[in-house]
């Protein structure tokens, strides 16, 4: 099913009003703006900045391709992938309404549908939504609309499970963004995000003066740029890695192939926003968003973070 079924938590993004479905449109019943229903996906998107149309652009050629990536490719060990990710229990989720902000080609989306939760998932792409809503829109535990992060169509306070992985920090401003998702979860339930890891100084210029060159580059030609980032040789992936971001392809790692290596890669060298956090500023965050005892989870190379979320947004701010 490709619809969003529970009117109840939709809301114009624009003014905040009820929508009504009309079958190939959704219209708001307060300021009558209307949203399309393209290709059986919702699109609650207006006209976006050009900086923001830029990360768009770059994330609908890498999520058209999601096939290319062993990692990224619908089969059930995505389910183990994603509770390693999470580092919560598999029963956790049975019965629960998720939102994935920023879900891209699907991947968790399938995993939380797997795993039991009712999903909804939202992209800034129409490649993501298009590659998701093909191998997933049949199913009724599994709906897709395409939305800002800044302009989400949903009431406040109404999933039970929010996450947004690896998104956050490609928007102009990572800690709004975070507010934003942080306010559709539901007292008692859960937010979990992941965010890019500070790096030192020196690697953080070297890494942003290579990124200002690949910004420049065609999106085909930047894409076979980052394979030849991806290093086979450890010694030579560790000289680097102190003055650039690259990734070292391990033979005795095969989950991780060098297709998924040179897709982060992509991932990190592609958009306009590319921010880096600490793990005591994530966490900073949930304790100012009403989020009792955040927990960062001791995984390398980039910042997963969980709470549960104790009071509304308007009571955190108060």
């Amino acid at each position: 099913m490709s619809r969003v079924d529970s009117l109840e938590v939709l809301r114009c993004p624009a003014c905040g009003g009820e929508v009504r479905d009309e079958s190939s449109e959704f219209v708001c019943a307060s300021c009558s703006r209307t949203y399309p229903v393209i290709g059986g996906i919702p699109r609650f998107l207006d006209t976006l900045p050009d900086d923001v149309r830029q990360v768009q652009r770059v994330f609908d050629f890498e999520h058209r391709r999601f096939q290319d990536s062993w990692h990224t490719r619908f089969e059930p060990r995505l389910v183990d992938a994603f509770l390693a990710e999470c580092q919560l229990p598999a029963d956790f989720f049975k019965g629960k309404t998720a939102l994935d902000v920023g879900c891209g080609s699907g991947r968790w989306s399938y995993a939380l549908a797997e795993l039991g939760a009712d999903v909804t998932g939202c992209d800034l792409t129409s490649g993501g939504l298009e590659m998701a809503h093909q191998e997933l829109g049949d199913r009724s535990d599994a709906r897709f609309l395409q939305a800002d992060i800044f302009a989400l169509p949903f009431k406040d306070q109404s999933f039970d499970f929010v996450m947004s992985w690896g998104v956050l920090h490609h928007t102009p401003d990572t800690r709004a963004a975070f507010g934003r998702v942080a306010r559709l979860v539901k007292p008692g339930g859960t937010l979990f995000v992941m965010v890019y890891e500070a790096m030192n100084p020196v690697r953080l210029f070297f890494t942003e003066m290579l990124r200002w060159y690949m910004r420049r580059l065609p999106d085909e030609r930047r894409y076979e740029f980052c394979r030849h980032l991806v290093i086979r040789n450890p010694y030579v992936a560790a000289a680097l890695g102190h003055l650039v971001m690259v990734s070292y392809h391990d033979p005795s790692h095969p989950e991780i192939d060098e297709e998924t290596l040179q897709f982060g890669l992509f991932d990190a060298y592609s958009p306009r926003f590319n921010f880096t956090h600490s793990r005591s500023e994530v966490r900073r965050w949930f304790r100012e968003e009403g989020f009792e005892s955040p927990v960062v989870l001791d995984l390398p190379g980039s910042v997963r973070a969980r709470g549960v979320a104790t009071t509304s947004l308007s009571a955190a701010a108060a």
